[in-house]
Parts: structure tokens; sequence; C-alpha cells
């Protein structure tokens, strides 16, 4: 760049150049621009905060027995902050979705004054920190990590980050600021480890940037052990995580080409950031054809090429375009253990592109000043453009149902989402439709054990047994964790009068769920008409005595006892 150039962007400051800038001070002098700033995030998501639990909020939240248990919040000492939020939120208002979406709002208002804080220190211009605050607030790219509840770790984690990073840039000017990037750097590594563990990355490069590395490495280092030992946390749980995307994903054991998987992921996440129309919670549309690919590669090549060459020229502008590849670095691995891509995962690392769109449109209204009016009105167009795709994404949330048919046109090739409308068809009795959706989600994907489930429930439901216990027993056939098929399969054979595998497949199912008294009262019932009272009455026995509340445990006892 030019000397003619790079007097549009603000000078370098030298190190520890902000010994002189108080953070209240920031506060006191923007105070009229932050409060606008925060009022444009509060109003783009006021429409989401009647929309019902959806997707992993149903089990994680409204039918979790152990939502309003403070053990079990407890017990999860690497990440309890989620769950203790969420039992304060069932403490004020039960289980009412508001005051659980008021979690992922407050966060995110939290986040924006945050960005507008740091973004004012580093770059030390009104109109470039109210453009990034602007877009981290209404860009619709965020929308699910901030109205998709279970996605709200993704805002939580980054909070706490900006907040760390807020205190450690301007840590001379109070002795405990240094403690307090500490301590909240540890609230975002607890928040989210996985994405969390990679942002010392960037208070290296902003001592390479702004600062002092060689003077305040050992501050990094402080920070970097705090992220080591969460790493070692994660793989102590990641056999878990790997578990759960194989069991309940069906997630294929392997790893993905960086090569493939690099370019296609920013690709998308840039292409998602200019024209934000295929929003969607299941990214399955990513099997490019090589024209497409050729062009995904040739940007994620332009992308690392300037990074290299502002290393060279300007390390601000650097600075900000390292930190989207740090904030994405994780979910960019080649294990899989994550989407290739998913919009939460975007939330941090959109900062540094928002921050890049505000540099050059400072740049154009100095460069350009004459066109001033033009380029002010095509910000607020842009503006309100993103807002109310915001607001009309955030619809797509409001049910189950609105979600999985709005990704119904922009996730074809998805086979959860296949399996997700052949659910909402199946409630809306609408069978045979139910029926082609789970088969389209077996053709997409030829292991999907929950799909095969569902479908024996659709045909199940239509008198179709011998097809009902076909694909039941493929469901077990995939994933012998599902329990359900053993219970659905048992109850088959049950109204068959064949009691022996009737007790066969139910007892298979307490094996694998045992705390399920559902299945416990079964078996008792199962005994009873197969004629082993003794067993029946002591299953049915020791079931009333847990649970002496139940009238339908009872009643069983009685009938067994006669």
């Amino acid at each position: 760049m030019s000397k003619k150039h790079r007097k549009n962007f603000p000078a370098s400051p030298a190190p520890e150049a902000f010994s002189d800038f108080n953070i209240s001070d920031i506060i006191k002098q923007n105070r009229w621009l932050i409060l606008s700033v925060l009022i444009l995030g509060l109003v783009v998501y006021l429409n989401s905060l009647t929309n019902q639990f959806v997707s992993d909020d149903i089990a994680e939240i409204q039918t979790n027995p152990d939502i309003q248990n403070l053990k079990y919040t407890l017990d999860r000492p690497f990440g309890f902050i989620r769950p203790l939020l969420y039992l304060l939120a069932v403490k004020i208002g039960g289980l009412r979705p508001i005051y659980f979406r008021l979690i992922n709002i407050l966060f995110h208002l939290g986040s924006i004054f945050l960005v507008y804080l740091i973004v004012m220190s580093l770059v030390k211009k009104k109109l470039v920190a109210f453009l990034t605050a602007g877009l981290l607030a209404i860009h619709p790219l965020l929308s699910e990590a901030v109205v998709w509840i279970s996605g709200g770790s993704y805002v939580q984690y980054s909070f706490f980050f900006l907040g760390s990073f807020l205190f450690y840039i301007h840590k001379n000017l109070n002795r405990y600021f240094f403690w307090y990037s500490i301590l909240l750097y540890l609230l975002s590594l607890l928040s989210h480890t996985e994405m969390a563990v990679v942002l010392p990355l960037i208070f290296i490069i902003y001592e390479i940037s702004f600062g002092n590395l060689k003077k305040n490495w050992h501050k990094i280092a402080i920070l970097s052990v705090l992220a080591a030992v969460e790493v070692i946390v994660s793989f102590i749980h990641l056999q878990g995580r790997i578990v759960t995307l194989q069991s309940v994903h069906y997630q294929e054991q392997g790893f993905d080409n960086p090569l493939i998987q690099i370019p296609i992921a920013l690709g998308n996440y840039f292409g998602l950031l200019i024209w934000p129309k295929g929003l969607t919670i299941y990214h399955s549309e990513l099997s490019t054809g090589i024209p497409n690919y050729v062009l995904m590669l040739i940007l994620a090549l332009i992308y690392f090429g300037l990074i290299v060459y502002f290393f060279i020229k300007d390390r601000r502008i650097f600075f900000w375009m390292s930190w989207i590849i740090i904030a994405l670095s994780v979910t960019l691995l080649p294990f899989r253990w994550t989407w290739v891509v998913a919009e939460r995962y975007f939330y941090l690392g959109s900062i540094g592109a928002f921050v890049g769109f505000s540099l050059l449109s400072d740049y154009l209204l100095n460069k350009f000043s004459r066109f001033k009016e033009v380029i002010y009105i095509s910000l607020i167009i842009i503006f309100i453009s993103l807002g109310l795709r915001t607001v009309l994404r955030n619809l797509d949330w409001s049910t189950a149902d609105n979600l999985w048919l709005s990704a119904e046109t922009t996730s074809p090739s998805s086979p959860t989402n296949h399996n997700n409308l052949g659910d909402l068809y199946g409630r809306r009795k609408d069978y045979p439709r139910a029926i082609q959706e789970f088969k389209t989600a077996i053709l997409l994907k030829p292991n999907y054990g929950d799909a095969y489930h569902n479908l024996g429930n659709a045909y199940a439901e239509t008198g179709d047994i011998n097809n009902a216990l076909i694909n039941y027993q493929k469901a077990i056939e995939f994933n012998p964790a599902l329990w359900q098929s053993y219970q659905n399969i048992a109850s088959i054979y049950y109204s068959q009068a064949k009691y022996p595998e009737s007790l066969d497949y139910i007892q298979k199912a307490i094996k694998i769920n045992p705390q399920n008294p559902n299945l416990v009262y079964n078996l008792g019932i199962i005994y009873l008409k197969s004629g082993d009272k003794t067993r029946a009455i002591e299953t049915l026995t020791i079931l009333s005595q847990v649970f002496p509340n139940i009238p339908q445990y009872q009643q069983a006892l009685t009938e067994a006892q006669k």
C-alpha cells in the first residue's frame, strides 16, 4: 500500500500505546453511538422472543428431567455455566422459552458492546467501530447462534473472550486488568472449550501487530497454559463426542482432505456474509463441481495471500484478517468431530470480516469524499436489508416445523432434514408423505438407523406390521443403541402373542435404557401374559415401590396378584 493511501487508515500505535486510552472515556465519548447499536441489535431479535423450543432445545431443556437439578449442573465442572444459566431461567420463569432466549440475546448485546470498545481502542475511528458493531448486531448469518437456544454457547464463549481481549489490550491501565483477562478467558473456555482453546493465538497476533510480543510473551503463556489444560480435558471426553456423532448423527469415520474442506468452508462463509440467502441449519449442499471448487480454492488462496501481504505491509489489517481464520480454525481441522459449515461457528470469526468491511467503507469515504452521500445511502440500504433478512430468518426458528420446512429448499440433500420432515408429516397424519421422506433420508444415508426406526413407526401407523418389523430390525442393525426399536418390536410380538420373542426384545431394550420405568412395566406385563406370575409380581412390586404415585403400576400389580 502506498503512503498516499496509508494515511486513510489509523497510524500504527507504538507498543503499549493504550496506556493513555481509558475504557470509561471510550464509553462516555461514544455513549449515544453505543446505545444506538445496542438498540439495533435488540430490535432485530425482538420477534424471536416468542419462538418455541426447537431441535436440540427439546431434549436439552424441555424434556430434560435434570434441568432443575443443581447437582446435575455442578457435576459438569468443565461445562457448568450453560446448565447453571438454564437452571436460573427455570427458577425465574419455568420452562418458558422466552427466558432461555433472553440469555442468548443478552450475551449478544454484551458482545456488540465489547466489539465497539475493542474496535474503538484499536482503530480509534467511531465510524469503523459503529459499522463493525452494527454488522455484528444485525447480520443474518449470526441468527442461528443468537436465536437457537442450544446454539447460544457460541455467543456465550465469544462474549467472555471479547471481554478477556478488551482487558488484555488495556492491561497497562490497571494492574488488575490482566487478571480480569485471565478470568474471562477461563469462562470462555468453560463455555465452549473446543472453540476457545485456540484463542491465545489472537493475543499473539495482537502483540505482533500492535504490541510487544518479546515483552509480553509470559502473559500469553499463562493464557496458553489454561488452554492446554482444557485441551487435555477435551481429549479425555473426545471419544464420547465421536461416539455421539457416529451413533446419533451417523457421522462416518475418517478424515477430510483439508485442500477440499478449507476452501469450501471459507467460500461458503464468505458467500453467506455477502449474500445471506441460503441460510439453513443443515449445510448439506457442499458437494460442488470442479468449476465452483476451483473458484473457492482461488478465493481461499487470495485470502491467505492477503494475510501474508498485510503481515509485511500493514499488520493492523493482518490482525483482523488473521482473526477470522483463528476463530474458525478448530472447525477446519480434518478430523470429523464438527460439521464442515455451520452458521453458529462463524459468530466470533465474523468480527474480523466486519472490521475489514468497515475499514474499506471508511477508506472509500475518505478517498471519494465527493460521493459521501452515495456511500452513506448504500450503507443504510445494506443495513436495512441485512436487518430485514435477520427478522425473516428468526421466523424460520419459531417452530420445529418452520425450521424443517425452511431447510427443505436450501438443504435438499440433507438426510437429517428429510428425516425431520418425515416426522413432521407423521404428526400431521400424512403417512404416505412421511414414508416418502423417511425413504429419501435412507437413500441419502443408507446406514441411517433413526430413519429406519421412524419409517417403521409410519408403517405401523398404517397397519403394515410386516414392513414395520423389517424397518425396526434394520434400525437396530445400524444403531444397536436404539432401545425404542427393540421396544416396538417387543410390542409387535406381544400383539401377535409371541411372548418369548417379545420378552427377548423388551429385555434388550431395558439393558440399553434400564432407568426407563415404562420398559420395566412392559416387562412385567409380558411376564404376566406369558404365565410367569412370580416374575411378573416381583417386577411390578419393585416398580410400584419406586413409583408409588403412578396408578397404572399399582393396578398392574393388583391384577398380577389375583
